[in-house]
C-alpha cells in the first residue's frame, strides 16, 4: 500500500492540474472577499474580521467545491484509462482495491492542503480588507473555546463536503473508464441537483420531500447550520434545513455508496484501456 501511496503522491507533485485548480480556487475566494469588503452591508463587513474571516473562507470553499473538486478527481481517475496505461499498472499485480483507495487517499490529502491554503488566504484577505476599511483586523473577544469548537466542526464539515465530490467524480471516472465522464457526472449532478430542487420545491408535497434529501441540500445546508448565529452575511437561502447530524450522516452515505460500487466493479471486471 505504501508503494501505491508514494506513486500517487508523486503524481500530485508532478502534475500541473492540481496546482492550476488550487490557484483558481484561491483567486475565486479572494474575489469574494473583495466583494464582501466593497459591500455596504454592515453584517457582511463584520464577517471579514478575524477570527470570523477564517469561517468565511471555509464556507467560500464549500461554494466552489462542486465545480472544482470533480475536475481534479474525475481527471485523476480517468487519466490511466485515457492514456492506455492501466493495463501496464495492473500487470504488476497491485491489489486493485488498494490501487483505487490510494488515489482517493492522496486526493483527500490534497483537499486538506487546499483547505490550509484557503485559510492562509483568508487570513491575508481579512487583514487587507479590514485595513482598507479602517477596522481592527482581529477581534480577540470572539476567539474563545466556543469559536475553536465551531472552527473544528466547520473544517471537518467542509472537508467532508469536498470528500463527497471527490469520491463521486473519482468513482464515476473509474466506473466509466473516462476522465470526461467523471468530471461530467460530478459537475452535472450538482447542476441537475440545483435545477430539480427548484422545480420540486415549487411542486410542493411529496416532490418537496424528495428534494429535501438531495445531496446539494445537505452540502449547502451543513455550513449554514454550523455558522448560524456567528456569520450573518452568509445564508443558504432556504428554510427548514436538515440538522447538522443529519447532514453529516447523509453526506457520509452519499460518499460511501459510489465508493463501494467502484471498489466492487474495479475488482471483478476486466481491465481495458
Amino acid at each position: 500500500m505504501m508503494g501505491l501511496l508514494s506513486a500517487e503522491f508523486l503524481k500530485l507533485r508532478k502534475r500541473l492540474m492540481p496546482r492550476v485548480l488550487l490557484i483558481i480556487l484561491l483567486l475565486l475566494i479572494a474575489l469574494v472577499f473583495f466583494g464582501f469588503a466593497k459591500s455596504n452591508d454592515r453584517s457582511s463587513i463584520s464577517d471579514l474580521v478575524l477570527p470570523n474571516g477564517w469561517l468565511l473562507g471555509l464556507i467560500f470553499v464549500s461554494f466552489f467545491a462542486p465545480f472544482i473538486a470533480p475536475v481534479l478527481a474525475g481527471s485523476w481517475a480517468g487519466s490511466e484509462y485515457s492514456w492506455g496505461t492501466i493495463r501496464m499498472i495492473l500487470s504488476r499485480r497491485p491489489d486493485r482495491a488498494q490501487f483505487l483507495l490510494a488515489g482517493i487517499v492522496v486526493l483527500l490529502s490534497a483537499v486538506g492542503i487546499a483547505l490550509l491554503a484557503s485559510l492562509l488566504l483568508a487570513t491575508i484577505s481579512s487583514w487587507l480588507a479590514t485595513l482598507l476599511l479602517g477596522r481592527s483586523a482581529f477581534d480577540s473577544t470572539a476567539f474563545d473555546g466556543t469559536f475553536i469548537g465551531l472552527f473544528v466542526k466547520l473544517l471537518f464539515s467542509i472537508w467532508l463536503i469536498l470528500a463527497f465530490y471527490i469520491v463521486l467524480a473519482f468513482s464515476a471516472g473509474t466506473l466509466f473508464r473516462s476522465g470526461a465522464v467523471g468530471i461530467g457526472v460530478g459537475i452535472g449532478l450538482t447542476l441537475a441537483d440545483l435545477i430539480l430542487t427548484g422545480i420540486f420545491y415549487n411542486l410542493g408535497g411529496t416532490w418537496r420531500s424528495i428534494a429535501d434529501h438531495f445531496p446539494d441540500v445537505y452540502a449547502r445546508g451543513l455550513p449554514s447550520q454550523l455558522a448560524n448565529g456567528t456569520l450573518s452575511g452568509v445564508s443558504s437561502g432556504r428554510s427548514g434545513l436538515p440538522s447538522v447530524s443529519a447532514s453529516i450522516l447523509a453526506l457520509a452515505i452519499y460518499t460511501l455508496v459510489p465508493l463501494a460500487l467502484a471498489l466492487i466493479l474495479v475488482r471483478y471486471r476486466d481491465v481495458t484501456a
